[in-house]
This record gives C-alpha cells, sequence and structure tokens, in this order.
C-alpha cells in the first residue's frame, strides 16, 4: 500500500528507497546509497536525477546532495500531481464528447430510451437525481402523479450541493398541498419560479440527460415518457429552460431570509469580504472537503457564479 501511496506523485520503489536514506543520513554519496541499497550506480544516479526534477533532492555543493524539506519537495510534487490530473480531467470531458458523438453517429437510438408507465417514469426520476452532480433544472406543472420519490431524491441532491431550480405552472397556486410542498424545497435550497404558459414537463440533470413525458395522462401503465441523453436536444431542452427562466417570476409568499446554521453564516460573511479558500479554513477548522460543499450549496441557493459575488448577493438580501 506505502508504494502505491508514493506511486501517486510519480515516484518508483528505488527513488523513495533513495530519497528517504538521504532523510536519515544526508551525508550518503551516491556510491554509498547504490550500496546500501543494493543497486546499480547507474540506477542510482538516474533515480537521483528525477528526485532533482521534482524537487525533492537538491545540491549541497562540495557535500554532494541533500534532501528537500519533506513538507516543500512533496507538497510541490503534489500540487504538480493534481495540476496534472485536473488537466487529465479536462481532456476525459472533451474525449467523453467525442465518444458521444460517435455512438450518436453509429447507433442514433442511443439518444433515446423509452420509459412505460408512470411508476417507471417516477423511478427513473428517482435515478436521475440520485446521479445529479451540478445542477438539476425542472418544468413543473399538473396533473400530478405520486411525487415521494422524487422529493426524496431532491433532497439528497440539494444536501450535497447540487443546484435546483424549477419552473412551476402557475396552476400550483390554485393546489396548497403542491404549494406547501414547494415551499418545503425552497426552504432547502431549490430556486423556485412561476410561468403561466409552460410547455412540456421536463426534468434536465447537469445539462446532458433529460426525461420529458409523451402523452398527458400521467396515471396508469399507458403514460410514456423519454430519456433523452446528450445530445443536440438536451442542448435546445437547456436553451428552453433558460428563456422560460427569464420570462418567470419568483414565487411570491416566501421567506427572504432562508434558514442558516452558524458555519453557512460565517462562510458567507469571509466569502463577502473576498477571503481565500485557505484562510476560511483556518478560521473555521473544517475541512476542505465540507467547505466546498457548502459553498457550492451557498452558490446555488443563492444563484451566484462565484464566491465573492455570492457573498455580496448574500448581504444584499439580509441573509447576512
Amino acid at each position: 500500500m506505502e508504494v502505491l501511496v508514493w506511486d501517486a506523485i510519480g515516484l518508483d520503489v528505488l527513488e523513495e528507497r533513495i530519497y528517504r536514506l538521504l532523510l536519515r543520513d544526508p551525508r550518503c554519496s551516491v556510491e554509498e546509497c547504490a550500496r546500501r541499497l543494493e543497486a546499480s550506480p547507474d540506477a542510482v544516479r538516474a533515480s537521483v536525477d528525477r528526485l532533482m526534477e521534482l524537487g525533492l533532492l537538491e545540491s549541497a555543493g562540495a557535500r554532494g546532495l541533500r534532501a528537500a524539506d519533506p513538507r516543500i519537495g512533496l507538497g510541490g510534487a503534489i500540487r504538480r500531481r493534481r495540476a496534472e490530473l485536473d488537466r487529465l480531467s479536462l481532456e476525459a470531458d472533451e474525449l467523453a464528447a467525442d465518444f458521444q458523438e460517435g455512438l450518436l453517429r453509429a447507433d442514433p437510438e442511443r439518444v433515446i430510451e423509452v420509459v412505460e408507465g408512470s411508476a417507471a417514469a417516477g423511478r427513473r426520476v428517482g435515478e436521475l437525481l440520485a446521479g445529479a452532480s451540478k445542477e438539476v433544472l425542472a418544468l413543473d406543472a399538473p396533473p400530478y402523479a405520486a411525487s415521494g420519490t422524487s422529493i426524496s431524491a431532491e433532497e439528497s441532491a440539494l444536501a450535497r450541493g447540487v443546484r435546483c431550480r424549477a419552473i412551476y405552472s402557475s396552476a400550483v397556486l390554485d393546489l396548497p398541498a403542491k404549494l406547501d410542498e414547494i415551499r418545503q424545497m425552497m426552504s432547502l435550497g431549490e430556486q423556485s419560479r412561476v410561468h403561466a404558459n409552460l410547455p412540456i414537463k421536463l426534468v434536465l440533470v447537469d445539462g446532458t440527460t433529460a426525461l420529458l413525458p409523451l402523452t398527458g395522462n400521467e396515471e396508469g401503465a399507458h403514460f410514456t415518457s423519454v430519456v433523452v441523453r446528450h445530445s443536440a436536444l438536451t442542448d435546445a431542452l437547456v436553451a428552453l429552460f433558460e428563456t422560460l427562466w427569464r420570462e418567470a417570476a419568483p414565487l411570491a409568499g416566501t421567506p427572504s431570509v432562508p434558514a442558516l446554521d452558524a458555519v453557512d453564516r460565517q462562510i458567507l460573511e469571509l466569502l463577502a469580504v473576498g477571503m481565500k479558500d485557505e484562510a476560511i479554513l483556518r478560521h473555521l477548522g473544517i475541512s476542505e472537503r465540507t467547505l466546498r460543499r457548502r459553498i457550492a450549496s451557498l452558490l446555488g441557493r443563492l444563484g451566484a457564479t462565484g464566491r465573492f459575488q455570492a457573498g455580496v448577493q448574500a448581504a444584499r438580501r439580509g441573509w447576512i
């Protein structure tokens, strides 16, 4: 397991052993390293060159070599590997887009999945929301089938920092039970608006996968819907949602100041003054993962595109 940890920053077994040896005995020469590690001098010299390239060893003048402070040397190696992984992640997204386009050209039927029955559609909505990582968009209008599964799935999505925006038909204003449900979701972070004329019902996850009905009646086995995967069609559905969102009005009668716990309130206050993540972590004593999750959730609730903007918007709305 230890070998795999060092391999994560690009060190092989011999390089790791040389680095550890020089940490313990800074006076050890290349020849002495080769003798004590039972390795060839050429292999040790190559490993030493690699360690110097990574900043883990440095020249000590006439004394030969010395190991860099692990907190500095390893920290730099870790940051470089993170940057490499970030670049690889971006490339993976680009390759995935090429892969998807190739599949669609080879087999256009892959873009559509037909879902028969209202129960199956409800399960599929839950699955899509469970897989959401960035944003869920929804167009919602009567009539309604049972919605408990999708409500629970949306609560889970909001809890893990997924941004959720929904546009409801103005007909919901005449449905007290539905209106209470919407306000409950808004209290959890959903951004909700009302529109007089919604052309379709829709759930769209991460801008790439959509579910929409083909028939009007949601009851029974004859109800049919389709799942549409990433394509020009999903891009068009995103554009439709954004157009309707600009036209829609905020849902009236909702509280202007949501319930914020002490940590979220402090995060917003620190963001408003432009404090960097590292300083916030030191100030609050929370993990980097927790901070990122909370900031993502706050950005979604505020509809902000950046950290400083979130702090400013929170101050304007009286959240802090």
